[in-house]
């Protein structure tokens, strides 16, 4: 990682109040959802709220699920947002970062399959809690599709790197 980003990355740090005892691969990960989501939705939000990375993570590290302008992380808000709208406008975000200076063909795939399969009505790889939480939201909303009103729900997927 250079200098200004390892530098941008430890004010992230600081400035979110991260515990000193997150790993490297962590924190960039943290930072780049930070960077990414904030691009699409102004208001404040819990790193850890969009944070998926771990095992059985779909090769997705982060997700961030935003319905009518609110970002939501529990079916019970999709359904809050629908009565009380009557409509659903949705956009899904989704992360995957690397801190190295490299694209990969490889890794870029994984994040198109591991989206795919996350959206898949017979999904072939295994979730973690964390990305299992996050399909709960998506079929929530889908369920519902007869609301969207304003077009279908709109995806942007993002592969972060220091290169």
């Amino acid at each position: 990682m250079d200098i200004v980003t390892k530098n941008l990355v430890s004010s992230f740090k600081n400035e979110e109040s991260l515990p000193d005892d997150t790993d490297q691969a962590t924190l960039f990960e943290h930072f780049a959802n930070f960077c990414v989501v904030s691009k699409d939705y102004g208001e404040e939000f819990d790193v850890d709220d969009v944070h998926t990375g771990g095992g059985d993570d779909l090769g997705i590290d982060g997700v961030a699920i935003l319905v009518n302008g609110t970002m939501v992380s529990d079916a019970s808000e999709v359904e809050d947002l629908a009565t009380t709208n009557k409509y659903l406008e949705a956009e899904f975000i989704f992360c995957q970062a690397k801190s190295g200076g490299n694209f990969s063909g490889s890794e870029i795939s994984n994040l198109f399959f591991g989206v795919k399969d996350l959206f898949s009505q017979t999904p072939a790889l295994p979730r973690n809690e964390t990305i299992a939480g996050k399909e709960a939201v998506i079929k929530a909303i889908y369920e519902r599709s007869a609301l969207f009103k304003r077009g279908n729900p709109l995806v942007r997927m993002y592969y972060v790197t220091t290169g």
